[in-house]
Formats: structure tokens, sequence, C-alpha cells
């Protein structure tokens, strides 16, 4: 059934976000997302027999760092990489057009801009892929006279956002909390209280813990705060929507199918190098060929049964012949760790020369490359549809947000954002200058061509201005040689009859 929060009054609604903010924080998840973020950086877990601890077991836990092959964070980054949000159209116009729907494309690309979301986005784009879940909160700063864009994360158990959808409906969300914790500068970390704020679609929240028991969250205000709650309204009296942006990964979190492969993949390598240490070398063993022939106390002989090999050493050993046992052949534990290794670059689609060394004649190109990159580059694209809607949303929200508390241009169509990203594919510049000539060729639009051929918005916004430019100085030439044109046919006049 679905639920309409709107209809509860002040004491209802009060009880029912903390109950709902109980429900949400589910420790299985947080935990999950911790072990998430220790697999990205290479924080796994150990995994040694009693024995092959007494061979590498000082190795391992008396270091700083622990053991581990980290394919997990070459999974993540490999995508996203193929992650760049390069514009925004709005309306099917860019950045440098002159009409209206072009001074907002260029508002949101300033924006962009303003916040050094070329930076972020990688973070934001990362956590997704890596939790399953980022955030990005729109809010409003006065002094700069702009939107500002905020990053968080996923609730980790201590820290993050929780998102509340409505059990009838999952696509509409009633409401959004994020949790941190008061700083105190004289005892740093977690020494404060727990804040919470609630994000509803037309007001802000904001709370501060007393206790365990759910009626024990106290409203406050921070400096600034007109009043509580906060309104959240644009200049019509509409809600302007939740200031939180989920991004969703589709399927979650990225590791959590290769977090099992990764575990063998670390306990092969440890196999290998306890095999190593044990059996890696050459064995000296001595075959006496006389029965009977034994020594009876150690004592007696003063050691002269010990067998001693070591460089410059000569071994001289009567009635017995030596033997030397080579050491364990163990390519069959390094034919295992690639075997993973293949098993991981199946399941995350992830191709193999990005997880295995490999030599320069390894290396595919051409249609071999692109082959072997389609499933790469199909996770790259279905990430870019998903987190695109995300960014629109971001976008739409920020316009709202401006037109409120800032002074930004209303269009009178509705407002439709396209983001635009760079090429999941790896980008080959011969090829893709190629074909923009044979879409300039096929007069499709300048601005096509020249996102094709790699060009950045502002590079294309200086394209247009050039063109521009060149137009008006085209036009102005064809005017002055018309004019001159005119002026030679003209009909000459004797100035000193017309003087007379």
């Amino acid at each position: 059934m679905s639920i309409d929060i709107s209809k509860l009054n002040s004491e209802q609604l009060e009880r029912f976000l903390h109950i709902q903010s109980i429900i949400d924080r589910q420790e299985s998840a947080a935990r999950r997302v911790v072990a998430y973020g220790d697999y990205y950086a290479g924080r796994h877990p150990i995994l040694l027999t009693d024995r092959q601890r007494e061979y590498i077991g000082d190795l391992l836990s008396e270091e700083e760092f622990t053991f581990a092959h980290n394919v997990v964070r070459t999974v993540i980054d490999t995508v996203r990489e193929r992650l760049e949000v390069t514009g925004f159209t709005v309306n099917g116009s860019g950045a440098g057009d002159e009409i209206s729907e072009g001074q907002i494309a260029a508002f949101l690309w300033q924006w962009w801009k303003a916040n050094r979301m070329d930076a972020e986005q990688i973070r934001v784009h990362r956590r997704g892929l890596r939790d399953g879940y980022s955030y990005v909160m729109v809010s409003f700063d006065s002094e700069k006279g702009r939107p500002d864009f905020s990053l968080h994360k996923v609730w980790n158990g201590t820290s993050g956002v929780t998102f509340h959808r409505d059990p009838g409906n999952l696509k509409h969300i009633l409401f959004a909390n994020r949790y941190f914790y008061t700083y105190d500068p004289l005892t740093p970390g977690k020494t404060g209280k727990l804040r919470k704020t609630t994000y509803l679609p037309g007001e802000i929240r904001k709370y501060i813990q007393n206790g365990s028991a759910i009626n024990q969250w106290s409203p406050i205000l921070d400096d600034g705060d007109p009043s509580w709650p906060l309104p959240w309204r644009d200049r019509a009296g509409q809600p302007l929507g939740i200031a939180l942006v989920e991004f969703q990964n589709p399927g979650g979190s990225e590791i959590e199918q290769i977090i099992g492969l990764q575990n063998g993949l670390n306990k092969s390598w440890l196999d290998l190098m306890a095999a190593a240490d044990a059996s890696g070398f050459p064995i000296i063993a001595v075959e006496y060929n006389e029965a009977g022939v034994a020594i009876e106390s150690d004592d007696d002989l003063e050691g002269t049964d010990e067998l001693r090999v070591g460089p410059g050493r000569l071994l001289e050993v009567d009635a017995a012949t030596i033997h030397r046992i080579e050491g364990a052949d163990l390519s069959q534990l390094i034919e295992t760790i690639w075997t993973l290794t293949a098993a991981i670059s199946g399941v995350s689609r992830t191709p193999q020369y990005h997880l295995r060394p490999l030599g320069g004649s390894d290396i595919p190109s051409g249609e071999a490359l692109k082959m072997l990159e389609s499933g790469l580059v199909k996770r790259a694209e279905e990430r870019q549809l998903v987190f695109g809607q995300a960014w629109e949303d971001v976008c739409a929200l920020a316009y709202r947000v401006a037109q409120t508390f800032g002074n930004v241009p209303t269009l009178a169509d509705k407002l439709i954002i396209d983001v635009q990203w760079a090429d999941a594919n790896v980008r080959n510049e011969a090829v893709e200058i190629g074909v923009a000539e044979g879409l300039q060729r096929l007069e499709v639009p300048k601005e096509i061509v020249w996102q094709r051929a790699g060009l950045t918005p502002e590079q294309i916004a200086k394209a247009k201005e050039q063109a521009r430019s060149d137009r008006v100085a085209d036009v102005a030439a064809m005017a002055g040689a018309i004019q001159l044109q005119a002026t030679r046919n003209a009909p000459q006049t004797n100035p000193r009859i017309g003087a007379a």
C-alpha cells in the first residue's frame, strides 16, 4: 500500500520519520559497505593454514600492509575511467548557442566547473560502482550566488545517507536522511553527538541525538537558519524536491560478485609462496650402500653425521650415494592463479589484459581490441545511461534552486536536460576524425561533427563564436564588395561641369 506522508499531522510525521530511520539503517548492509571499501583499498583477509604460518606468517603479520593481489580496484576503475561527463544540452541546445536554452546549458556548465565536478565526478562514480550507491546534494551558496554541489556516501554504520522509499511505489522517495557526528577539535574523531538531517520534498529538518530511543532526537538550528524546519519551496510555494540525488549502480556493488574469487586468488598466491619456500629448492639426499652401517651416537662422532652443504664446501661421504632431489614443479599453482584471474575477468566482464601482466605482442589492437572490450563498453554505456539520469536530476534541481534563490532566466518550454559523455570505447583519433569528416560531407550539423571529433564544450563554444565572427566578417566583406561594385558601375560626373 502506498504512503502519503503529507496527510500525517506533525506528531505522526515525527514518529514516522524516526521509526523509518531505524528500519532502514540496516547493520548488515552497512557491514557490506565497509567491506566493499576495504576490498577496494586492498585490505583483504589473510587466509593461512597453521603449517603455512610457520613458513610465511611473519612475512605477512609483521608488515604494516597486508598481502593482496588486488584486482578489485582494477575492476572498478576500468569502468570508472569510461564515465566522464563532458557537457549538457537543454532542449537540444548546448553551451555557446545564442538562444535561451543555450544560456541555461551554459549556466549548468558554469556551475559544474565552479563546483570542480570534473574531478569530483570521479568520486561520485567510484562510490556508486564500489558501494552500489552514491549521493550528490544540491544547495544554494548565497555568497557566491550559485547552486552548490556536495558529495555524500551511503550509510556505513557510522555516517552516511539513507533513502526511504514508498513500499507501494519504490520509485517514489518519501524522504532521505544524512547522518554525521559533530566535531570537537579538542577531541577529534567520533567524540561528538550524532546528527541527522531529514530531507523532505518541501522542507529540511535538523536533529541531534540525546539518547538511543526513537523519540530522543531533538530539533536543532545551525547558525544562519531562519526557522525550524527549513522551508524548501520555490517562489510559487511548490516543493523543490529532495535535496539529495541518488546514484544507484545497476545490480548493486561491482565488488560483491568477485569477493569470493578475490579471496581464492589471494589464497593461491599464498599457497605458491608456501610451496616455493618449502620445496622450491634442491634437496640433498644420502643413500648408504652398505647394509648394517649405522651411527650409534651423535656424541661419539662429534657431529660428523651432519651434512652441511653450501657454496665453497666439498661434500665427501663414505660408502654412500648422493642424490639431488629437485624442487617441486610450481607451474600448476601458477596456472591456478591465472585460471582464477580469468574467472574474475569473465564474471566482471573486464578484459584479462587489464588484470594480468602481458607482453607487447599479447596486447590486442584494432578489431580484436574492439571485440574484447565489447562487454566492458556495454557495462560503461549502461552506467552512463543510469548515472546520466541522476546527473539530469541534479541539474534540474540546481536550476530550480537557482530560480528560487538566485536569478536565472525562466524557460517557457519544459526543461529537458541531456548529459553528454565521453565515448566509452578506446579512442582512436585517426578513426574519429575520419568519421567526423564523413559526417561533415553528409551535411550533419556541425556541433555533432565537433562532438564526434572529441571537442570539449568549451572548444565547441569557442568554435561557434569563431564561426559567428567569421560569418559577420564574410557578410561585411560581401557588403563592402557590393558597395564597391555599385560605385564603379554608377555614371561618372565631371566635377568641373557640376561646379559650373
